[in-house]
């Protein structure tokens, strides 16, 4: 099958030697090179010899001639944005270092009873996992009660204590 001349044509190609001329990154120099060797050599034949698709070749030449080199960098590839914003985290913070809620009362902070108070406050649902991350980027940790030993003698180490 013959490819379509409309889609690659010289002047394209003459851009895409400029332009590799310039770049650093390897990944849309090899994108580069393949719209160049596209050129001259069957499509199949220089996908197989770069190791893509055929279909990615196609695509790589579609984005350049749309929107030049800058439309064969990668796009990024990132969470989702935090629901909680700068001014709920210092809420937040605040209720957690004051151990009190919303309306200053008192509480022995969980999770759950966080996730249960910024949903009531703010009106925002979260995950336990993301409210964690938050929590941990905020510096507070998890209170872990001290390790014991199931076998510990309370009486004797009673004793101990009042022998020093």
């Amino acid at each position: 099958m013959a490819r379509p001349k409309e889609l690659l044509d010289e002047a394209l190609v003459l851009k895409a030697e400029e332009e590799i001329k310039k770049l650093n990154d390897h990944k849309v120099c090899l994108r580069l090179q393949g719209i160049i060797s596209s050129r001259d050599y069957p499509i199949s034949q220089v996908s197989k010899v770069l190791g893509v698709n055929r279909s990615s070749l196609w695509n790589w030449i579609k984005r350049f001639k749309a929107g030049g080199v800058s439309e064969l960098y990668d796009k990024p590839k990132g969470h989702n944005p935090s629901k909680l914003n700068a001014r709920h985290k210092s809420k937040i913070g605040r209720w957690l270092k004051e151990s009190k809620d919303n309306k200053g009362k008192p509480v022995h902070w969980t999770l759950e009873k966080l996730l249960l108070e910024i949903e009531s406050v703010f009106g925002i649902r979260t995950s336990v996992t993301a409210l964690f991350n938050v929590i941990r980027s905020m510096g507070f940790r998890q209170k872990v009660p001290r390790p014991y030993h199931a076998k510990a003698d309370k009486k004797e180490q009673r004793k101990f204590k009042k022998n020093l």
